[in-house]
């Protein structure tokens, strides 16, 4: 047509969808990165012809705009990108991309294009989007909806042909019936019939799916949590979950009555903001991390059932909860507007300073976080492309399946969306059992002008009954999947509204369990007496059988600290009068209450005082327990009770706490294997924790106390002194009991160790009860240091003394090891440090000759480990390169960049702020709420070790301890020692001199004679540089004596943070003056 004397743009106009076709056609069949357009030319075989190369990038988007086709802003002006975005992944990319999603089925995770986007960017892990190549990687990059929909769909054709592998010719492999482009479906085809899943490609293992755990929002709790799915092996021993390196252990919960391993979740609260929650089951073999705040992004996404939005998933049109910093606000990138929430923000449970918001996506194009004209992080697009909506009824109250799902007795119905320009457009609708591989509804259902609501299950026979799941496909980037589970026609009814504590349990109540015939129920009628709190029951359809679990709608009550999480019960606790005063969150969660107040009554029931508490989501009422206080300690006993009012008018009292002045117990003993109880609190559940002191690592035994005398489980008869706690119980909720007792415990004394199939750790029972040898050089177990952490360091006993002593031998043998035992304990992250200096080994070098260890789950261990492991890995840097690599990136992604920089040129400007100043003494006569207000937004955040925020946030935890400081810590002796510790950092290393004198130089004006306390900074990083040059053999006398290392300990008790980064500063310094810069340039 050009030789007849068309324009470029006349063809252009006159063929608009075969050009289309033929750009995209040819990204995707013959795209090769940087070669384009040679190659496009050299197809049609002609000469290239810039004119009309010029004029078919300028009709791109107007092409793409006319077929009502994605635009992807962010790729406008790249026009190659944006036709192999529209092309998907061209072919010779997919043997890498099948690659990945076969071992992410290898490792157990979830079959979704979520999960593995996610766990390709994962932060700090961008090295894994290596494994494909950069078209694929700019595919999941930029495509948002219409890239999660491909891989959905290629996962979907793989999981097929894994369930089926003899289906090749038993199905036509089509766009229609795999919903993937023909040209990409033709060479995925292709790559699956050379290279079967399942092959040497991935080294043969045979894949696995199971559950995961998973972050997710509990609306009615307001808190961010963890989920940890029961085991599929190994259920007796614990979950690891490491929160930004602090580590406890957590025992998965049985459902009760469940079978097999279909049990519900435990839940472990997220108590404050972190980067990332790392969890590990050891006996199964699973290692989750599950990344949390991210400060270039810090907004978390929540569906309105608490499920975690994925950052690379599209959002649905519709309301969502929005976690995100107070001091920013949510606005639509696009439009330019803000985002107001639907209702006032409320604060999830310890993230002071977070925001939890209700907001609706429904007229909005995308959300991102700000700050003022600081736009932080990516813009998360919401679902452009019209999708369908998922419409299901209400729930069945008081039913559930065993994992906790909820029951739905109605079919849900789908709302299919109206094509933008009016045409009818077809959508496939598919429904199966969930772990069938048959479909069982699989149709094309048309939309015409007007949204169409359907029933997704039409077609299928009347009472269905379990869980189904529901795959609706149209134009790429619409795609709608979801769960449901179905008990089609039943319905339960309680003969009251709720349940209340009585002394047994809770009220008996009876449920009624109708069907309307199509499904069949073991029973019809389930009597609940006091101690049953749910109870099962079997539904069936045919030869299917099914069990559900019934609970009776029921009064839970807490009483916590403010801004931890909620521990909710079902019995009152006991508290002091003077306990009252601590500003304890007192709450009561009432199903179906039209009114409820709060009282305080005394034992003959006359009522001394009534608040109204504020009312929460989910009938949740809540107030303060200082509101009481004064009432109950000019009583000195009685009760704080909940008065309810039902939906018929009938007045309840239920306690919610026992106000006492005596102990739970008068006295404990041991008598003839048993404990014995003297003065035991009538009328209340009471039970004991008991630690074993031979083995303080172990969690404490609970014992229910049924009498005066109980027996000693087995393995705490001759097992050592044991402590004991005495508490209030609960049989239908599980108490975390602390990770050790504080004074007021009792102390009985019996003799012998704990036995332990581990014979290092039995070993070290058996040392600490004074029976045997000290642990052996090559220690291999963290318990040592569990144990030295319990043993008081101020103690003058001399068996105690010798005790630490030979501790703290074993550990200095091999201090790297021990470091990285210390990382794998379960003792908190602000008794660390001070381990570390009390047991000498932050003198220590930690180099080691085996460096391909994993990358430590403690990030500041690990970060320590890594810098030990530089020298050696730049040696080898040709035969390592991959992992140096990982180490370095592991480096910049929990140190941050400034610590990078610092290993780089042994200095970086950047270290000069966030220190202790003159601004700072100012801040000494002002009250410490006002003084954390001041500081709030460093604090937000979580960054890595060396950021800003961080090393401020460590500089106010050290502000704020001040008083102590001077009271415990500081002294003359110990100034006039770190005085003399910085001559000697300035003989080792100026440059090591200068980055300390600037903090000097920041106190100019300041009178430390009047505030001492103002040179902790200082002295903080003296003595961790000369710490550290004493272990890189830099110094011949390093002179830190027992006393200075002590009071340097105390400072490392009172503000950890300060001392961690100070630490990590001064390995980074002195590794560059010894071996310079062993970072480089790593691609």
């Amino acid at each position: 047509m050009l030789r007849i004397g068309y324009t470029p743009a006349e063809v252009i106009k006159k063929y608009p969808a075969l050009t289309l076709a033929i750009l995209v056609g040819h990204a995707g069949l013959a795209y090769d990165q940087g070669r384009y357009w040679d190659d496009f030319w050299d197809e049609l075989g002609i000469p290239r012809d810039q004119q009309f190369e010029n004029a078919l990038r300028m009709q791109l988007t107007p092409l793409l705009r006319r077929f009502k086709l994605a635009q992807f802003p962010n790729l406008d002006k790249d026009y190659v990108r944006l036709m192999a975005m529209h092309a998907g992944i061209p072919g010779h990319c997919l043997p890498d991309l099948v690659k990945v999603i076969e071992q992410h089925f290898v490792e157990g995770r979830e079959h979704s294009a979520a999960a593995i986007v996610e766990w390709l960017t994962e932060p700090g892990k961008e090295y894994r989007l290596n494994a494909v190549d950069v078209p694929v990687r700019n595919f999941i990059h930029f495509g948002g909806e219409f890239a999660l929909d491909v891989l959905d769909r290629i996962v979907e054709f793989i999981d097929h042909v894994v369930e089926n592998p003899g289906s090749w010719d038993e199905i036509e492999l089509e766009t229609s019936t795999t919903g993937l482009p023909t040209l990409l479906l033709g060479a995925l085809i292709d790559e699956l019939r050379d290279n079967p899943i399942g092959s040497d490609r991935a080294g043969g293992h045979r894949m696995r799916r199971a559950r995961r755990p998973r972050l997710a929002y509990s609306i009615t709790d307001d808190q961010i949590q963890v989920e940890l799915p029961y085991p599929a092996t190994g259920a007796g021993e614990p979950w690891r979950v490491t929160f930004d390196g602090d580590t406890r252990e957590v025992w998965a919960e049985r459902g009760w009555g469940v079978d097999g391993d279909a049990h519900p979740p435990t839940v472990v609260p997220v108590a404050a903001p972190v980067r990332e929650v790392l969890v590990e089951h050891r006996a199964s073999g699973t290692v989750v991390t599950l990344p949390v705040v991210d400060k270039n992004d810090p907004l978390l996404l929540f569906v309105e059932d608490g499920r975690q939005i994925p950052r690379t998933a599209a959002l649905p049109q519709g309301t969502i909860l929005a976690v995100y910093p107070y001091d920013g606000e949510l606005l639509d990138p696009i439009n330019q507007q803000p985002i107001a929430p639907l209702v006032e923000p409320s604060t999830p449970v310890g993230w002071r300073g977070w925001l939890a918001a209700h907001i609706d996506l429904s007229s909005q194009q995308s959300i991102q976080f700000a700050r003022g004209e600081n736009r932080t992080g990516a813009a998360r697009g919401v679902r452009t492309t019209a999708s369908p909506t998922f419409e299901p009824s209400e729930p069945v109250v008081g039913l559930r399946t065993v994992r906790g799902m909820k029951v739905y007795a109605k079919r849900p119905t789908v709302s299919l969306p109206a094509h933008p320009a009016g045409h009818p457009m077809d959508w496939r609708v598919r429904v199966r059992r969930s772990g069938d591989r048959e479909w069982f509804i699989d149709r094309i259902q048309t939309a015409t002008n007007d949204p169409t609501v359907i029933d997704p299950f039409d077609g299928a026979s009347r009472g269905l009954i379990g869980l189904y799941e529901i795959v609706i496909a149209g134009p790429l980037g619409g795609d709608l999947r979801q769960q449901i589970y179905l008990a089609e026609g039943l319905s339960v009814a309680f003969d009251r509204d709720f349940r209340f504590p009585v002394a047994a349990g809770l009220l008996p109540v009876t449920a009624q369990i109708r069907s309307d015939g199509l499904l069949q129920v073991d029973r019809s009628l389930l009597t609940f007496a006091a101690t049953d709190r749910e109870l099962p029951v079997e539904v069936s359809s045919g030869s299917r059988r099914f069990k559900l679990v019934v609970t009776p709608p029921h009064i839970e009550m807490r009483v916590d600290a403010p801004g931890k999480p909620a521990r909710w019960r079902t019995k009152p606790q006991v508290l002091s009068p003077f306990e009252l005063d601590d500003h304890l969150v007192i709450a009561a969660r009432v199903p179906a209450a039209q009114r409820v107040d709060f009282a305080l009554v005394e034992a003959g029931g006359r009522t001394l005082q009534v608040i109204e508490p504020e009312v929460l989501a989910e009938n949740t009422f809540q107030s303060t327990t200082r509101k009481f206080a004064d009432a109950a300690q000019r009583k000195g006993e009685g009760r704080i009770v909940a008065r309810l009012t039902d939906t018929h008018g009938k007045l309840t009292t239920v306690a919610l706490v026992h106000v006492q002045k005596a102990r739970l117990c008068r006295s404990i003993a041991i008598e003839a294997e048993q404990l014995v109880f003297d003065g035991l609190a009538p009328g209340q559940d009471i039970a004991a924790w008991v630690w074993p002191t031979t083995a303080p690592w172990r969690t404490p035994a609970t014992i229910a106390i049924t009498g005066s005398k109980v027996a000693l489980p087995d393995d705490l008869i001759n097992a050592g002194p044991l402590l004991i706690e005495v508490f209030v119980d609960d049989p239908w909720t599980t108490i975390t009991p602390p990770g050790w007792p504080d004074s007021s415990a009792w102390r009985v004394d019996q003799p012998g160790w704990v036995p332990d199939p581990n014979y290092a750790r039995q070993s070290l029972s058996r040392f600490l009860a004074g029976e045997g040898a000290a642990p052996a050089a090559d220690v291999t177990v963290p318990e040592v240091w569990a144990a030295l952490a319990r043993l008081p360091f101020d103690s003058e006993d001399v068996d105690t003394q010798q005790l630490r002593g030979a501790l703290t031998g074993s550990l200095q043998a091999n201090p790297r090891s021990a470091l990285e035992l210390l990382g794998d304990s379960t003792i908190p992250m602000n008794q660390m440090a001070t381990l570390l200096i009390r047991c000498g080994l932050v003198n220590q070098s930690f180099a080691a000759d085996f460096t391909d260890n994993e990358l430590h789950t403690n990030p500041w261990v690990g970060c320590m480990v890594e810098i030990a492991d530089l020298p050696s890995l730049y040696k080898r840097r040709s035969q390592v390169a991959e992992e140096r690599r990982e180490s370095i990136t592991y480096l910049a992604d929990k140190g941050g960049d400034l610590l990078i920089d610092v290993l780089r040129v042994g200095k970086a400007r950047d270290l000069n702020y966030g220190l202790f100043d003159k601004n700072v003494e100012r801040l000494h006569a002002l009250p410490p709420a006002q003084v954390e207000r001041i500081f709030e937004s460093f604090r937000l955040v979580p960054a890595g070790y060396l950021d800003l925020d961080t090393r401020v946030s460590g500089n106010v935890d050290a502000f704020h301890s001040r008083s102590e400081w001077m009271r415990r810590g500081w002294s003359a002796e110990f100034t006039a020692a770190t005085l003399r510790s910085l001559e000697k950092v300035k003989r080792a290393g100026r440059d090591l001199h200068n980055v300390i004198a600037a903090r000097n130089e920041a106190l100019t004006g300041v009178d430390t004679v009047t505030n001492p306390w103002m040179l902790m900074s200082l002295q903080s990083l003296t003595l961790a540089v000369l710490a550290r040059l004493d272990a890189h053999g830099m110094v011949r006398h390093a002179g830190l004596t027992t006393d200075v290392m002590e009071a340097w300990a105390r400072m490392a008790e009172l503000a950890p943070k300060l001392v961690f980064t100070d630490l990590l500063i001064a390995e980074a310094l002195v590794t560059h003056a010894v071996y310079g810069d062993l970072i480089g340039e790593i691609s």
